[in-house]
C-alpha cells in the first residue's frame, strides 16, 4: 500500500472512531444539560455557538465565493440532518428513557442500506448479515424496555425518532450526490446556523424562551455545553459530513449502532447505571455486526478490484 493511500485509510480509520465516540457521549451530555435548560433553547444555544464559531474560521481562511449549490446544499444539510435530527432527539428525550432514545437510531443504517438497494446497489452478503447481527444485538438490548407500558407520547415520540433516520438517510444520499461546498467549514457553518435558527423557532413554538432558568447555568452545566460545542459539533460533524464523500453512506450509518453501546458503557461507568450480562453480549453482539458491515464492504471492493470512492478535496482543501 502507498504512503498516501495508508495515510488516507488511517485517517478514514481516524474519522469513525470520532463520530463513534462522539456522538455517542451527547446523550450523557444532554442528560446534565436538560436539568438546566429547556431542550430547544439547548439546541439552538449548541449549534449557534458551533456555527459562529466555524464561520469565524471560514472567515479567517483564504476566502472562496459561495456557489449557488452550496446554499441548497446547507439546506439539505441544516434542515434533514440537524433540525429534524435533533428536534426529533429533543422532543423525544421528555418522554423516552436515553438507553432506548439511542437504540431508535439504530434504523439509520438499515434505512440507508434500503435506499442504496432501491437505487439499484444491492448491498453485499456480509453486510447484510452484519445488519441482521447488529439489529438482533439492539432487539437484544431493547427487550427489558419499554414494551406494553408504553404510552401514547412515548409511542408517538418513538416513530417520530424513526421519521427522522429516514429523513436523514435521505438527506445524507442527497449530499452524496451533490458537489462539494467551495469551503467546507464556511458550508458547515452555514448549516449549523439554519439549523439553530429553525430550533429556535421551534423553542418559540413550544414555549422553552419563556422557561429560562432566572439564574446563571451552573459551571457543570458550562462544561458540557462547550463540549458539546467544540470537540462534539466543531470536530464529529467535520469528520461525518468528510466521511459521505469518502465510503458508502450505509457504512458511515453504522454509528447508530455503536452509540447505545458507547452510551451504555458510559452510564455504567459515569451514573452507576447495572450493566447486565444480557445487555454485554448484546453489545458485543452489536460491535461483531458493525465489524461485518464494515469488513463486508471492503472484502467486496477488493474482489471487485475496486477501491473505495476517491477523495473529492485533497488534504489541504479538506476543511480549508
Amino acid at each position: 500500500m502507498s504512503s498516501p493511500a495508508r495515510s488516507r485509510t488511517l485517517l478514514i480509520v481516524i474519522a469513525f472512531a470520532v463520530i463513534y465516540i462522539g456522538w455517542g457521549t451527547t446523550y450523557l451530555a444532554n442528560h446534565f444539560l436538560l436539568r438546566e435548560l429547556p431542550p430547544f433553547v439547548l439546541g439552538a444555544l449548541r449549534f449557534c455557538l458551533a456555527g459562529g464559531l466555524a464561520l469565524a474560521w471560514a472567515l479567517s481562511q483564504v476566502r472562496r465565493p459561495i456557489q449557488r449549490s452550496d446554499w441548497s446544499s446547507a439546506l439539505i444539510g441544516g434542515i434533514l440532518l440537524i433540525t429534524v435530527a435533533q428536534a426529533a432527539l429533543i422532543y423525544a428525550n421528555q418522554y423516552l428513557p436515553t438507553g432506548i432514545l439511542a437504540m431508535l437510531y439504530t434504523t439509520l443504517p438499515l434505512w440507508s442500506v434500503a435506499l442504496e438497494w432501491l437505487l439499484g446497489e444491492r448491498p453485499p452478503t456480509w453486510v447484510l448479515i452484519g445488519l441482521v447481527i447488529a439489529s438482533g444485538g439492539i432487539v437484544l438490548l431493547m427487550s427489558n424496555s419499554l414494551g406494553s407500558s408504553a404510552t401514547s407520547e412515548q409511542w408517538f415520540a418513538g416513530s417520530l425518532v424513526v421519521l427522522a433516520t429516514l429523513l436523514w438517510a435521505c438527506g445524507a444520499w442527497m449530499l452524496r450526490q451533490r458537489p462539494p461546498f467551495s469551503s467546507s467549514w464556511l458550508g458547515l457553518s452555514m448549516q449549523m446556523l439554519i439549523g439553530a435558527t429553525l430550533l429556535a423557532l421551534f423553542g418559540l413554538w413550544h414555549g422553552d424562551w419563556q422557561h429560562l432558568p432566572a439564574g446563571n447555568l451552573s459551571r457543570e452545566a458550562w462544561l458540557w455545553l462547550l463540549y458539546l460545542v467544540l470537540p462534539v459539533s466543531l470536530g464529529v460533524y467535520p469528520a461525518y459530513f468528510w466521511l459521505l464523500r469518502e465510503v458508502p453512506a450505509s457504512l458511515v450509518s453504522t454509528f447508530a449502532f455503536v452509540n447505545p453501546v458507547v452510551a451504555l458503557l458510559l452510564g455504567y461507568l459515569l451514573l452507576n447505571e447495572q450493566l447486565s450480562l444480557t445487555a454485554l453480549c448484546a453489545c458485543l453482539g452489536t460491535l461483531l455486526g458493525v465489524s461485518l458491515i464494515i469488513f463486508g464492504r471492503r472484502s467486496s471492493a477488493v474482489l471487485r478490484g475496486d477501491a473505495l470512492p476517491s477523495v473529492r478535496l485533497n488534504l489541504q482543501q479538506a476543511f480549508a
